[in-house]
């Protein structure tokens, strides 16, 4: 396992993680990011050092720490872009629709089933570390990305009651947390863990399945 050696640290790091990146600033980030998504998906996280990181991005070891403190905040701000890529996939923004219909909720959980099998490596390797008793604070950092999702879920359904396009909800929160957990460990159990990759069927299968479960869920009695 990594040790986190305050020595390793840029002293000047905390300052200058402080000022407004420069383009030039944000491209090396974004390398990093690149780099770090490989390195964790290959290696797993208790395997990676922030020297793997820092030979695939081509960067020294003091201008890691100008972005990052350590392996465990990096892989966090690997997964914060990659969910706001499933978040935008999945398409369920407030304001975004004024109906809900299976077939659109088929096309937006296949497209989330598609995107997670092609990160299902690091979404894994996410999913244990949180898991850890020695990683409380990466923890805490990835429920926070991950309620913001449930978030936006539950204000989507709020919307929707408030048009008169669902049946008022019990407990929209609940609902939105349930739902998006149930989504969550299908794709955990069925794509994450999957010895293979998941083929083009497999995904479609699986989409479709946790499409009805919203639909119906969400729409009661009159789905």
């Amino acid at each position: 396992m990594e040790s986190r050696v305050p020595m390793e640290q840029d002293p000047n790091s905390k300052a200058e993680q402080a000022l407004p990146p420069t383009p030039k600033g944000q491209a090396t980030r974004e390398r990093m990011l690149d780099a770090a998504t490989e390195v964790f998906g290959q290696r797993g996280y208790e395997a990676t050092r922030v020297v793997d990181i820092n030979t695939k991005a081509g960067v020294s070891h003091g201008l890691f720490y100008r972005h990052f403190k350590d392996k465990a905040e990096i892989l966090v701000a690997v997964l914060d872009r990659m969910n706001a890529q499933l978040r935008h996939t999945s398409g369920r923004e407030v304001g975004e629709d004024g109906a809900v219909t299976l077939a659109q909720l088929e096309r937006r959980n296949i497209q989330f089933f598609r995107e997670y099998s092609q990160n299902r490596k690091l979404l894994r390797v996410a999913r244990e570390v949180a898991a850890r008793n020695d990683e409380i604070e990466f923890r805490e950092m990835w429920l926070k990305i991950r309620n913001r999702y449930v978030g936006r879920t539950h204000r989507w359904f709020d919307q929707l009651v408030a048009s008169g396009e669902i049946p008022p909800l019990d407990d929209a929160a609940m609902v939105a947390a349930g739902l998006s957990a149930l989504t969550e460990q299908l794709a955990y159990v069925e794509i994450g863990l999957a010895v293979d990759d998941p083929d083009a069927a497999t995904i479609e299968r699986l989409g479709r399945s946790c499409a009805l479960i919203w639909y119906r869920t969400i729409r009661g009695a009159t789905a």
